[in-house]
């Protein structure tokens, strides 16, 4: 009876291991969630309350196959109600190709309260090929620089920044809202004692995560944050796992790619505490 139950153990482990194979390198890669988070915060008004944001990164377009995917996931998108969309950088994985293609693509997100995007660094060698791509897809860039956002009879501030800016330099309000956008999340290191909420992708989520040890193979400008949710010194990080992996690792385990929803929501209106 006790060989009967050691074979049956083994028999489970070895298909688990089987079927966790298949997922990563068949599924993994072209598979994606639409992930829903609540950011709660007392600066956040009641007239702001409810404001919902798509973020979006890391694409990392390839091929016509990871437009064709693209383009479907950008249809499932727009049937979900959202106010604004931020890019998070790295539309392409290496050359810009199919660029008006990709650009119509893009112009098919509607949202009411602004399409802002920021570069990342595999965008960096074709930048102003890909900010054309991103302009004509009706996507603002911004680089180091401030936005105001107006919604309603209310407003908040929207920074985007690299880890070459000056955070002594912006000016912060003690009453609203500043959200950040910043492709590599590692800048929270320095933005966390400026900005009350920052978004970032670059990560993949760590490409492999596991529970209690983490990312395991943390890149470059993803060192301290890469996966999830991170509250430090009255700020938040939320870090996207992005649309793709690169092609040289495209693989996900227990971080699936994903377009992310932020929903600014008033601490005395979430019933959920």
């Amino acid at each position: 009876m006790k060989k009967l139950i050691r074979r049956l153990i083994l028999l489970l482990i070895v298909f688990g291991l089987c079927f966790l194979g298949y997922y990563v390198y068949a599924i993994s890669p072209e598979d994606y969630e639409f992930h829903e988070q609540k950011y709660i915060s007392s600066l956040v008004s009641s007239q702001l309350n409810g404001f919902k944001i798509a973020f979006i990164s890391d694409v990392n377009l390839t091929d016509q196959d990871s437009i064709t995917r693209f383009e479907k996931i950008v249809d499932e998108l727009n049937e979900y109600p959202f106010d604004m969309v931020i890019f998070g950088g790295d539309l392409y994985d290496e050359q810009v190709f199919k660029a008006d293609e990709v650009s119509q693509i893009l112009k098919k997100i509607q949202c009411q309260y602004g399409k802002l995007a920021v570069l990342g660094e595999h965008d960096e060698a074709s930048s102003l090929e890909v900010t054309q791509v991103l302009n004509n897809g009706g996507f603002e860039v911004l680089s180091n620089e401030t936005r105001p956002i107006y919604y309603k009879e209310t407003n908040f501030t929207l920074v985007a920044y690299d880890d070459e800016y000056d955070f002594s330099q912006f000016k912060t309000s003690q009453d609203k809202l500043i959200l950040g956008i910043s492709h590599q999340p590692d800048t929270f290191t320095q933005a966390k004692n400026v900005v009350d909420l920052q978004l970032s992708g670059h990560s993949y989520g760590g490409s492999v995560y596991l529970p209690y040890l983490g990312a395991m193979f943390p890149i470059e400008g993803a060192k301290t944050y890469n996966h999830g949710k991170y509250e430090e010194k009255n700020a938040t990080l939320i870090v996207s796992n992005g649309l793709s992996g690169p092609s040289s690792f495209p693989y996900k385990v227990l971080c699936p790619n994903q377009v992310n929803f932020v929903v600014l929501t008033a601490k005395s209106n979430d019933t959920s505490q």
